[in-house]
This record gives structure tokens, C-alpha cells and sequence, in this order.
């Protein structure tokens, strides 16, 4: 398991309530929304809803959709990516498209798709992320 400082991981939604590790060795297949951190180091096809830091580690590899606070790839990555920051490591890979405010591609990684400025304007213009907002939505008890 790795877990990168390399960018200031605050939250503006306050200090986070845990962090969720999907461990190596298992395979996931479903949407996951979680509040606190977030560590994947498996095989994952699905959605994913990160408020905090999102971190694909060098081991994980993910095909389908993340929205989130700041998204750190140090594994594999395909499919489309809403966020506010995105960071990508040498042993990275992320092939799709991306719409985020910032993004950091460190020598040696991967980047093949496109890249939009993320803003509310846009994700409103996108039927892709209202899809996602609506597999995603918060359930309430």
C-alpha cells in the first residue's frame, strides 16, 4: 500500500472521518461513495464518489468513472475523471477523459485522452456526468 503527500490534501469540507482501503488481492465490481480517504489497490470496474483524496495505488487499476475532491494515480486508470485536482505519478497511467481545474502529469507516467477544464458549467453540459450524478446520488435513510 503507498500513500502520496505530494499535494496539500485538505478538504474544504472538513477534516475527514476515515479512510477506506480496497486491498490487493481482491476484485471489485460496484459504485462506492466515501466521505473520508480513499486507497484502491485492486482491480475495480465501477463509479466512485471521493469528497476527499482519492488514490489509485500502484497496484490498483480502475475502469470507469471518479468524481472527487483530488485524484492521485499511481496505478491504472481508464474511463472519465470529474475533479478538482489531478495527479498523475511516474508509474501512473490514465487513458479517458478528464475535466479537472488542475492537473499535475509527473515524468515517466501516462496520460492518452482529453482534458477539459472542469467547472459547474460544464458538468452541466455534460450528459455523462449527470449520469454519473445520478448512480451516485447520496442515499438517504
Amino acid at each position: 500500500m503507498t500513500i502520496f503527500n505530494k499535494v496539500n490534501t485538505s478538504c474544504s469540507k472538513g477534516a475527514a472521518t476515515a479512510v477506506t482501503i480496497i486491498a490487493n488481492g481482491n476484485r471489485f465490481v460496484g459504485d462506492i461513495e466515501v466521505t473520508g480517504k480513499l486507497q484502491v489497490d485492486v482491480l475495480m470496474e465501477g463509479s466512485i464518489r471521493a469528497e476527499n483524496v482519492m488514490t489509485i495505488g500502484s497496484q490498483g487499476s480502475i475502469n470507469g468513472r471518479i468524481r472527487g475532491h483530488l485524484v492521485q494515480v499511481a496505478g491504472h486508470f481508464e474511463g472519465k475523471i470529474w475533479c478538482d485536482d489531478l495527479v498523475i505519478f511516474p508509474t501512473g497511467e490514465v487513458t479517458g477523459q478528464v475535466h479537472c481545474r488542475q492537473m499535475v502529469v509527473e515524468k515517466g507516467d501516462s496520460f492518452i485522452g482529453q482534458r477539459e477544464h472542469w467547472s459547474a458549467e460544464s458538468e452541466d453540459n455534460d450528459v455523462d456526468a449527470h449520469q454519473s450524478s445520478i448512480l451516485l446520488a447520496s442515499i438517504e435513510p
